[in-house]
């Protein structure tokens, strides 16, 4: 029997219900699939391809990371036909990858502690000394979303503005989300805005608001240089951009694939609200960057901060 293995960064939460339709299509091909968190399951994949043990056909992980692993010769290209149904901002221009779905990072707040008049409406009022100690951020030890926020904030603003943002003692939790529902700090920054909108939705006291300038991540399915089964790999990969594919991913997250109906109401909410914002992602110069972003990210958000950790209590 054909197969084909899929690495998958984000919670595969899709995976059950994109595979079962796959293998409706493709009965022959047996599907399997494994996640961790994005820094740790790209470290543990650069690992494993140096040792010549990689399951993995195909990845799907953030764009600055695909980024690195295109950079270091280890993804071959593979243009789907139907990634031309695309947008070009989501295709990469050799060909290597394209961004399946959008994922939007924005500032949410706990709405028993912040008032919505009194939520900061641009990065600069995040500094204000009352917000110090009361903010929370993703861990970078463990979150792609982390160093990719901070890349993204430094172009616009700078080292400097990141500079003064640390001194506001952040508090580094990884499933950030979860950990500003139960209580933990008052405003949360690089929010997974799907994430704050499943915690509203089961009563939670949280909210989110649109930024002047908003990162949007998402995964990129790309296709290794050393997969065992890369025609499978390029099936998988046409499949998660078809039409059929975004349908299914639409009650998981926004499908990238344009004229797509959102299956799910928080995420046709979502992209609702996002109308008018200045939505930025990642380019060839975030993926040079990545791990010394990462590394200042580190050292800047967690190392001067005792109070960082990993479980929610």
């Amino acid at each position: 029997m054909n197969k084909v293995f899929l690495y998958s960064a984000p919670p595969p939460r899709f995976a059950e219900e994109i595979f079962a339709a796959f293998r409706r299509k493709y009965p022959a091909v047996e599907c399997g699939w494994d996640h961790a968190p994005a820094t740790q399951l790209f470290s543990r994949t650069l690992e494993e391809i140096a040792q010549g043990r990689c399951p993995a056909d195909v990845m799907l992980l953030n764009r600055q990371q695909a980024e690195g692993l295109k950079q270091q010769g280890l993804l071959q290209p593979y243009l789907s036909p139907e990634a031309e149904c695309f947008p070009e901002v989501f295709r990469d221009p050799d060909g290597f990858g394209t961004q399946v779905v959008m994922v939007p990072f924005s500032v949410a707040y706990h709405t028993g502690k912040v008032p919505p008049e009194e939520v900061p409406a641009t990065y600069e009022e995040i500094l204000h000394p009352r917000w110090k100690g009361k903010l929370l951020y993703p861990d970078p030890r463990r979150s792609g979303s982390a160093s990719g926020w901070y890349a993204v904030i430094k172009d616009r603003l700078g080292e400097p503005f990141l500079l003064k943002l640390a001194a506001q003692d952040p508090i580094c939790k990884h499933d950030a989300e979860e950990w500003l529902a139960e209580g933990e700090g008052s405003i949360l920054l690089a929010a997974n805005v799907g994430h704050i909108e499943e915690q509203k939705n089961r009563g939670a006291p949280v909210d989110w608001v649109p930024m002047p300038v908003m990162m949007f991540a998402g995964p990129c399915a790309v296709l290794f240089r050393h997969a065992k089964h890369p025609e499978e790999g390029k099936r998988l990969i046409d499949f998660l951009l078809s039409e059929a594919g975004q349908e299914i991913m639409s009650g998981y997250h926004i499908p990238n694939r344009p004229g797509v109906t959102i299956r799910e109401p928080l995420f046709a909410s979502v992209r609702k609200r996002l109308e008018g914002c200045q939505l930025v992602t990642f380019t060839a110069k975030h993926g040079k960057e990545y791990e010394a972003n990462q590394a200042r990210c580190i050292a800047l958000f967690v190392e001067q901060n005792r109070r960082s950790s990993d479980t929610p209590s």
